[in-house]
């Protein structure tokens, strides 16, 4: 029993001894101190009583700001004090021009990265296109380099050269070209070193230009007299007198030897239009004398006769010469006009043209009252009235071998006798 007793006793007071020295240790500590991002602790202790002052230190790549403090402190509360802001990125300054290029960066401060690129028509030549600031204070790597295009020697072309004349040529360098014996140069003559190492044209060549000594009819020169005709050679024509000139009067020799533009025409002019059955020209050209070629007339129909539908009215003058004019005017018509009692008509047809006439005539030797001929009108209607065939007519006495031609009876005249004489 005195043994178990004692046991327990121990125990109780090595507990108590344990929680004492634990209290004893925390009460009245601070946690470790804050991480700042920009500086680190300089002390490596582990326990923090209150009172207790430590000191931070900039990490590399940050610069102490003067007159800034670097410590805290465990306050009272068991809390530290506020750190103050006593460090700052270092900055590597301007990272350097290159020549022909250019840099992007945002700040010059420890950790930028400044990229390098070149300008049109240049390369970069280094291994690295970029420098970063670094914890010194220094940029890494050298400045890029950029070095111009390069185009190998444009070719030689036949029958001529170009000029300078290098090993090797630079972006926007520039040869000319020119032909030798008075041959012309077809394509650009000059042409440049481009941004993507060709030349910025096709090569040109040189090409012989000689054009015909040209024929215009009816025609005068008042320039160019005499070949040869070469590249740009122009002439200039004049026409004859009577004759109107249907083009450019001046032509110049192309560079495929030939005239441009197109050889003009000297043409002649027509005199009066001819004279047309049933039909006659319009007043606007009643008065014209002369008509150059080309030039149209309109002709209009006869009174009495009507355009025929899908003719052509109008002839067109060609050098000197009229076109050959369609029929385009056809005749009114009559129908047949009306009979009448006691009589007809002659001659009897379908249909009638204009101005053509009829005669009536009665049967039974009765008399005709009216105009015995009507004709067709421009209007297809018949002239005068319809005569009528009127009274008896009674035989009359052969005399002295005469014959009564009319001898009538009318019931309101006398007795009328025409006699004809045979």
């Amino acid at each position: 029993m005195i043994s178990f007793s004692f046991c327990i006793r121990c125990w109780c007071i090595f507990l108590l001894i344990i929680i004492a020295a634990l209290f004893s240790g925390t009460h009245g500590d601070c946690d470790f101190p804050p991480r700042l991002q920009d500086a680190d602790l300089k002390t490596t202790q582990n326990s923090f009583t209150i009172g207790t002052v430590v000191e931070y230190v900039c990490r590399p790549g940050y610069l102490k700001i003067p007159g800034r403090n670097t410590t805290i402190t465990c306050l009272s509360n068991s809390t530290w004090s506020t750190p103050d802001v006593f460090c700052k990125l270092r900055s590597c300054g301007n990272p350097g021009d290159t020549l022909n290029g250019e840099f992007h960066a945002e700040d010059f401060n420890f950790g930028s990265v400044v990229n390098y690129t070149c300008n049109v028509g240049y390369n970069m030549i280094s291994k690295f296109n970029y420098r970063i600031c670094q914890t010194d204070g220094t940029w890494s790597n050298a400045v890029p380099q950029c070095e111009a295009q390069i185009c190998s020697p444009p070719e030689n072309i036949l029958n001529g050269s170009f000029n300078p004349t290098k090993d090797e040529y630079y972006y926007q360098d520039s040869v000319t070209y020119k032909c030798i014996n008075n041959l012309v140069l077809v394509g650009k003559s000059s042409m440049f070193c481009t941004e993507f190492g060709n030349w910025s044209s096709a090569v040109p060549h040189c090409k012989g230009v000689n054009c015909a000594n040209p024929d215009v009819p009816n025609s005068k020169r008042l320039s160019g007299f005499s070949g040869p005709y070469t590249l740009n050679s122009a002439i200039t024509f004049k026409c004859n007198d009577g004759f109107d000139i249907f083009g450019q009067s001046t032509i110049e020799c192309n560079i495929d030897s030939q005239w441009e533009p197109s050889l003009p025409q000297c043409l002649g002019r027509c005199g009066s239009p001819p004279s047309l059955l049933y039909a006659e020209l319009k007043p606007d050209f009643v008065d014209q004398k002369t008509f150059s070629s080309g030039a149209e007339v309109q002709y209009a129909c006869l009174i009495g006769y009507n355009p025929i539908s899908g003719k052509n009215s109008t002839i067109i003058c060609h050098d000197a010469t009229w076109s050959t004019p369609d029929v385009f005017c056809t005749s009114q018509i009559c129908p047949p006009p009306e009979n009448i009692v006691n009589g007809s008509f002659i001659p009897q047809k379908d249909q009638y043209l204009y101005k053509e006439s009829v005669t009536y005539q009665c049967f039974n030797n009765m008399e005709i009252v009216g105009d015995p001929s009507r004709f067709c009108t421009a209007t297809g209607k018949w002239s005068s009235v319809v005569p009528s065939c009127n009274g008896k007519k009674y035989s009359c006495c052969l005399r002295f071998n005469i014959f009564i031609h009319e001898c009538v009876l009318n019931p309101l005249r006398a007795l009328t006798i025409r006699c004809l004489c045979t």
